[in-house]
């Protein structure tokens, strides 16, 4: 008799052993990642833009083109951010310089953020909002004319109309406003050079 319980009792430990317990097993959970089969964020969501542009304005009276460039990360093609660089590309010469044989160049750097409108759409709209920190420095033909240079920064609120060309190229077109802080140089100051700008240019997405 007490040969059967013991050789009950070895197996029920066997049992136990190699076998799981239905009462003690528990279901493990998978870890959760940024990127798992239905994650609040996809891989597919992220992605990556290049924004050249050339805009026209005035500052000081005088006609100034200006090229932009803007890089950043876009999520789900509705919101973007990243940084971006502006310079002017044509001889600026403000009507306030009284001398004749100098120009002023343009530039600002700084960060960007941007909300798109329906980015799927055919025809849709965007608006990039631009801060950063610039400068204005007169030049001749041999380079910096020793005037000195004054610096600033500048806010740059832009409403584009895009229109997608491809799947990863937008055309775009439209006008922002550009605030300069208070600043003077030579003959001018801040208001002289804030004002409306008109882009056009294109939106590689990758």
């Amino acid at each position: 008799m007490n040969n059967r319980i013991l050789v009950a009792t070895v197996a029920v430990i066997f049992s136990m052993l190699f076998h799981q317990n239905p009462l003690m097993a528990q279901s493990k959970e998978a870890p959760q990642t940024l990127f798992e089969k239905n994650p609040s964020i996809a891989k597919e969501d992220i992605g990556f833009i290049l924004v050249p542009t050339i805009g026209f304005t005035q500052m000081d009276g005088s006609n100034a083109a200006i090229f932009n460039l803007r890089g950043g990360i876009s999520y789900q093609e509705n919101f973007s951010f990243g940084a971006y660089f502006n310079t002017s590309i044509n001889q600026i010469r403000p009507q306030s310089e009284t001398l004749t044989n100098v120009y002023m160049d343009y530039w600002t750097v700084g960060g960007f953020g941007e909300y798109t409108w329906k980015p799927s759409k055919l025809v849709h709209l965007t608006f990039p909002l631009f801060v950063g920190f610039g400068e204005v420095q007169m030049d001749n033909e041999a380079g910096d004319a020793g005037l000195g240079e004054a610096n600033f920064f500048q806010i740059e609120p832009t409403a584009l109309l895009e229109l997608n060309l491809h799947k990863h190229v937008r055309f775009n077109l439209g006008a922002g406003y550009r605030i300069v802080s208070n600043m003077e140089y030579r003959n001018f100051n801040q208001s002289d050079i804030s004002g409306l700008i008109g882009q056009i240019g294109l939106k590689f997405i990758f």
